[in-house]
């Protein structure tokens, strides 16, 4: 009697939890197929099967999150002033940041995910989107200090071990508050 299979998007599904899980741990570069097999108790040419490489899976595992950074720039995008831009702009990426504070360890700790997003044209390009909307035209020195801090400050907060505890309500409130006294140079128009 055959033996009842998962579907295949089940199996990349499993493949891509257990990756996230891994990377949040140690990082890409951290992180071997032969661990993520063994996570899923699998071998690794299993894993092989449903991607080609490591760099793959990450990207995998990144999509869905610049995806929804992508909707942020198209929607702040199509709103006439700059100030209402960036402020969808912060509230889209600090609401990215707080839903998600596994998948913002990768982006906060790990260069291998910025190297992965400064190969890939489509997700360079949402890369450079986010810190337009955030730096605005011709950002002096202090805007893009700003912009670097605003950037960490989310990420870090997301997945500091001390901030396990708060609730995302609350930390997304306080994460608004703060981004808005870090940001609150750009709100001026900049010194020439």
């Amino acid at each position: 009697m055959a033996r009842p299979t998962a579907p295949r998007g089940a199996a990349r599904g499993r493949v891509l939890e257990a990756a996230l899980a891994l990377f949040a741990e140690h990082g890409v570069h951290g992180t071997s197929l032969q661990m993520i097999a063994d996570r899923i108790g699998v071998s690794k040419a299993a894993v092989y099967y449903q991607f080609h490489s490591k760099e793959d899976i990450a990207l995998e595992v990144i999509r869905p999150s610049m995806e929804d950074a992508a909707r942020v720039i198209r929607i702040a995008e199509a709103l006439p002033d700059p100030r209402q831009r960036r402020a969808v702009a912060v509230s889209g990426l600090v609401e990215m940041a707080v839903r998600n504070r596994q998948l913002a360890v990768m982006f906060y700790k790990d260069p291998a995910i910025d190297q992965l997003v400064l190969n890939d044209a489509d997700l360079k390009a949402i890369s450079v989107g986010l810190r337009e909307l955030l730096d605005g035209p011709d950002p002096d020195v202090a805007h893009r200090v700003a912009s670097s801090v605003f950037f960490a400050g989310i990420g870090k907060a997301a997945t500091d071990p001390e901030l396990a505890d708060v609730e995302d309500a609350e930390l997304r409130g306080a994460l608004l508050d703060v981004s808005g006294r870090i940001l609150a140079p750009l709100e001026e128009p900049a010194a020439g």
